[in-house]
């Protein structure tokens, strides 16, 4: 487990409601502090009003998908905030999006325990020296 994290903003963006309280009660037993958002649009509200730390983006979505989250995320040009792609499509379906080389990490939700994923974070976290 190691320290817990003080003071690190997670964006859980998740259309699943289960999923989702799954991977935020994973990140709160760790310190992070969690935001939520079920779809795209509300996402890309508390990215700016939060200003999270790290993203992880469920790629299908309801109205917004998490490709255009990622384009927005990524509009910020003096600002680079870590995202980690959480979906359970294929690695080929999201190569095919030039948004590829944008993000920090890609997950099959899947394959995948939500300790694993908190695991996972802190190392994206690590690299891009926010822990």
């Amino acid at each position: 487990m190691g320290q817990p994290i003080k003071n690190i903003k997670v964006l859980i963006v998740e259309d699943d409601e289960g999923i989702c309280e799954m991977y935020a009660t994973a990140f709160m037993r760790e310190g992070f502090k969690v935001y939520t958002a079920k779809d795209g649009r509300v996402a890309i509200e508390k990215y700016h009003s939060k200003q999270p730390d790290i993203l992880l983006l469920d790629i299908m979505m309801p109205d917004v998908d998490g490709y255009q989250v990622l384009k927005e995320v990524r509009k910020e040009a003096g600002q680079y905030v870590p995202v980690i792609m959480l979906t359970n499509l294929d690695m080929e379906h999201f190569a095919r999006h030039d948004s590829i080389d944008t993000v920090d990490a890609y997950l099959i939700k899947s394959n995948f325990t939500p300790s694993e994923i908190v695991a996972k974070t802190k190392e994206v976290l690590k690299v891009n020296k926010l822990i």
